[in-house]
């Protein structure tokens, strides 16, 4: 066999192929551990006290049911010096009544009795007579009168009939969201401002 003969020159480079399919996906690595949780920060400074609120209102002052038998001056007649009329009287000691209620403040009364249906805010009229109050410092005067013909003597509520008062400080009639207690009734009263009836 002759020798081998010298290497020919290299051929022209072919042309590339299409490409292959992708291959699928790998299975994906298992989850790494949580890192630990960093520190708490350092709480904020406390604010600033704000400013006081304004103080409250007055409660309302209200007295349990009194009889004529519990008047601190009983049931008598008397004759107004500047009219001249006569009429029946009695006065009960009210020491919350101040000058400054009586300025700015409302005072009511009611009464009751068999002859009413319901307790009724005086002045009330019951057999032609009017049954009354006049607020005064430290005390309520009651009186009976008969506003067309002259007071007969000695004409006055019978025991049947009982009393109270309700004091409202100006304070509250001052805040402007409730109706003016005059025009509510009793039960309306004393559901609005928590008094037991």
């Amino acid at each position: 066999m002759g020798p081998q003969g010298d290497q020919g020159p290299t051929g022209t480079t072919g042309a590339t192929g299409p490409q292959g399919p992708k291959g699928d996906s790998g299975t994906i690595g298992p989850k790494g551990d949580s890192g630990i949780n960093g520190a708490d920060g350092t709480n904020g400074a406390d604010g600033a006290t704000g400013p006081q609120g304004p103080a409250g209102n007055a409660s309302v002052i209200y007295s349990n049911w009194f009889s004529n038998t519990t008047m601190d001056i009983p049931w008598a007649d008397t004759t107004l010096s500047a009219t001249g009329e006569t009429m029946g009287w009695a006065l009960k000691y009210t020491p919350d009544i101040t000058q400054g209620i009586l300025d700015s403040g409302v005072v009511l009364c009611y009464a009751r009795s068999y002859v009413m249906i319901a307790p009724q805010l005086l002045p009330y009229f019951v057999f032609g007579l009017q049954l009354n109050f006049a607020p005064m410092e430290g005390s309520i005067l009651f009186y009976i009168s008969n506003p067309s013909s002259s007071y007969t003597s000695g004409i006055y509520p019978d025991d049947s009939f009982d009393y109270r008062y309700i004091i409202i400080p100006g304070s509250i009639m001052a805040n402007g969201r409730l109706r003016d207690p005059r025009t509510m009734s009793y039960q309306e009263l004393c559901k609005t401002y928590n008094i037991p009836q």
